[in-house]
């Protein structure tokens, strides 16, 4: 199974996926902010990390390895604070809400108020045939280990 496969297999098709995550995903130059954003929607949806990872360097050219100790640290912290709540806010693909990232002893879906009920979802202009081919070879090519 591929990399973005294995992570529809969590999150749904790509296309229903929140605009701004895959730009942060393919687009734009990584910054601690974006970091953080794409770290919460792929913990909130239960993709592993080492999953998030690969994909996270197979999709973004201006990713590097910092970056890598920064998804593991978060979402080491997630595990460990067990009685924390509102650690941060994710969009949920299956809900279709933006919920809070609350830890295992306050397990509970809470829905965190958004002014922007109406997210955009997919590439919307930036669907090039350039961005089709690197997914088809990101989805073809990079396995999941």
């Amino acid at each position: 199974m591929s990399l973005l496969q294995s992570a529809e297999s969590h999150l749904g098709p790509m296309a229903s996926w929140p605009s701004n995550i895959l730009n942060y995903l393919f687009f734009d130059r990584p910054t601690f902010r974006k970091e953080l954003r794409l770290i919460n929607f792929f913990y909130g949806n239960c993709v592993p990390c080492s999953l998030v990872v690969q994909l996270f360097h197979a999709c973004n050219d201006n990713s590097d390895a910092f970056m890598t100790e920064d998804f593991y640290y978060f979402y080491d912290q997630y595990e460990k604070y067990t009685d924390f709540v509102h650690m941060g806010i994710y969009f949920h693909t299956h809900m279709e809400k933006f919920l809070f990232i609350n830890r295992s002893n306050k397990n509970q879906l809470e829905i965190a108020e958004s002014e922007d009920h109406d997210i955009s979802r997919g590439f919307g202009n930036k669907d090039t045939v350039t961005l089709q081919n690197q997914i088809e070879q990101i989805r073809a090519n990079v396995p999941y280990y």
